[in-house]
């Protein structure tokens, strides 16, 4: 079964997204139309871009992944795909497919589609589609060589002290950095955020029940989060996207 999976900054009150998967329907009935997530901030193209990084490998190779977050749908920038480790992605080229720009072409405007305002139900929706059914790509796109890339920020070492950021806040207000855990220090550590402390790792949430905040490592992300044991952490620390956290070995 042909799987395409959606991940946009739509919200779900309105019925754009059901356009979208009515217009990939009509191409083949018998696609699987999956969604990561419709409640990306609008216009965060590095959260849609993370996001997708950390789920596509969960699909079965040949999925289509259908990305929009297009602050300047209609303008002059480029509707492109690339293929990636045996998956498709397809959206605007503004650096929303950084991670995935391997091989990547610009979309035919000389196809039979109609592009209008809403290039997600117009463009992009049929291209996912008849790629999905295995459309040949030199049928649908022309090779690239400049796509648009961003670069998601990565953690540094300045003197004996790992600074890194807040990159994504989840829908439980949990705080989730750019450091991998095979970076951390292997002592104990401190981690330091917007001026609070917190002694060495949890290994679970519920092991920050007698100590506020915790820190531990996201299962579904593989990085270093900071957590509040059956509360909001962003709310109670006040941080936002872009914050940093620093990490230090207890004895230093």
């Amino acid at each position: 079964m042909p799987v395409v999976t959606l991940i946009t900054d739509f919200g779900v009150g309105d019925p754009y997204v059901a356009m979208m998967k009515g217009r990939i329907l009509s191409v083949d009935p018998g696609i699987k139309c999956i969604d990561i997530t419709h409640d990306i901030e609008v216009g965060d193209i590095e959260s849609a871009s993370f996001l997708l990084l950390k789920s596509y490998k969960y699909f079965p190779e040949d999925s289509v992944h259908l990305a929009i977050v297009d602050p300047t749908v209609g303008g002059s920038r480029r509707a492109i795909f690339s293929q990636f480790q045996n998956h498709l992605f397809v959206g605007p080229d503004n650096g929303v497919l950084s991670p995935f720009l391997s091989r990547t072409y610009r979309i035919n405007k000389n196809t039979d589609l109609d592009p209008k305002t809403f290039e997600g139900r117009d463009i992009f929706a049929p291209v996912a589609a008849y790629l999905a059914i295995g459309k040949e790509v030199k049928h649908l796109g022309v090779r690239i060589y400049d796509p648009v890339k961003i670069e998601l920020s990565k953690p540094r070492m300045i003197d004996s002290t790992l600074i890194g950021e807040i990159i994504y806040i989840d829908h439980f207000g949990n705080l989730i950095s750019n450091i991998n855990e095979d970076i951390l220090p292997s002592s104990d550590i401190e981690i330091e955020i917007k001026g609070k402390k917190i002694e060495g790792l949890s290994r679970n949430y519920e092991e920050g029940k007698n100590k506020g905040l915790l820190a531990l490592i996201n299962g579904g992300f593989g990085l270093l989060e900071v957590a509040l044991y059956k509360g909001n952490a962003a709310l109670y620390t006040g941080c936002k996207k872009g914050e940093k956290i620093a990490i230090r070995r207890k004895d230093e």
